[in-house]
């Protein structure tokens, strides 16, 4: 199989329930090239999980395109190097964490003989204690089940890795795991899809991300050229003693750096940004008039820009 191709293309994807009362996906279109971490958010019953079920080919599309690597995305090579992360895994909890990943493997088809390894490999990777290894499911909390989760992924060491809420019932030593997972499939070259209410870390992790509502993406934004705009910038500034009332100052800087003041306290203040160049430049310009700058935070992460513009459309890409 051939990964000069884009990884993933879907276009105009369409899916419907109930006789086609619910429409689910209504023309769904989007490219994920080989090696991209594409991230999924949306609200709730916005088509994500549908979407997913389509690319693992276990919904079909009432009509539109899917390919995976050129191919259809039922076809055996497509699920020969595609992993998947369910948001909620049903486990045989009468079996080991090791015999789980054992049955797993199996089911990859890969050499037996490297079975005993991929799976000392896999159970590292997420970190699970050793000691766990051969205790029975039954006794593993939720966040050992979603570390074993994990692992069953990386045991096919898959070229296309599908993840749905990867991070749900983890603390944040296991939240940390997740990252690291997702930057070594970065190192390496694996395309993934992640899909999940947590902002932040999609915002840490992914490359792209699509906003998905009502069944139509409304936005695909690029996180890592920070493309996303207006948003307003919490400045803290200690004590200070300028020539001038702090007002003046603040408004001076403000209207060189081309940002408008919100709110300006004797301590700390507000203001309008069109984006992170523009956030720089006023912070340059305040601390070159004397305003001793001690923290300067957007209010809003990127991503929560997008759940508070109407249609969830800013610039798109």
């Amino acid at each position: 199989m051939s990964f000069e191709q884009p990884a993933v293309e879907v276009i105009d994807l369409k899916k419907t329930y109930k006789g086609g009362n619910v429409c689910a996906l209504n023309g769904i279109s989007f490219t994920v090239p080989q090696g991209e971490i594409f991230g999924l958010i949306g609200p709730n019953g916005a088509g994500k999980t549908t979407l997913i079920g389509c690319l693992l080919a276990l919904l079909q599309p009432d009509s539109g395109s899917l390919r995976i690597y050129g191919k259809p995305s039922d076809s055996i090579s497509v699920r020969r190097i595609t992993g998947y992360v369910p948001e909620r895994a049903d486990f045989e909890h009468w079996m080991t964490g090791r015999q789980f990943l054992e049955y797993h493997h199996g089911l990859t088809g890969k050499n037996a003989k490297s079975r005993e390894a991929d799976i000392d490999e896999a159970l590292t990777m997420v970190e699970l204690s050793e000691s766990a290894w051969r205790r029975r499911l039954k006794t593993y909390s939720r966040g050992m089940l979603q570390r074993l989760n994990i692992a069953q992924l990386l045991i096919g060491k898959p070229q296309l890795a599908l993840l749905d809420e990867p991070t749900l019932g983890l603390d944040p030593t296991g939240v940390k795991v997740v990252r690291n997972i997702v930057q070594h499939m970065r190192d390496t070259g694996i395309t993934a899809i992640i899909n999940s209410h947590q902002l932040d870390e999609v915002e840490r992790l992914c490359d792209r991300v699509a906003f998905i509502k009502q069944g139509e993406i409304a936005s695909v934004e690029n996180i890592k050229s920070g493309t996303l705009h207006n948003y307003m910038l919490f400045v803290r500034w200690s004590e200070n003693q300028l020539n001038g009332t702090l007002a003046s100052v603040v408004s001076d800087a403000a209207t060189k750096s081309e940002a408008l003041v919100s709110e300006c306290h004797h301590q700390w203040g507000r203001f309008s940004v069109t984006d992170h160049v523009a956030a720089s430049r006023l912070i340059r310009e305040l601390v070159a008039r004397g305003v001793p700058v001690e923290e300067a935070v957007p209010e809003r992460t990127k991503l929560e820009q997008l759940f508070s513009v109407p249609g969830g459309k800013t610039n798109h890409e």
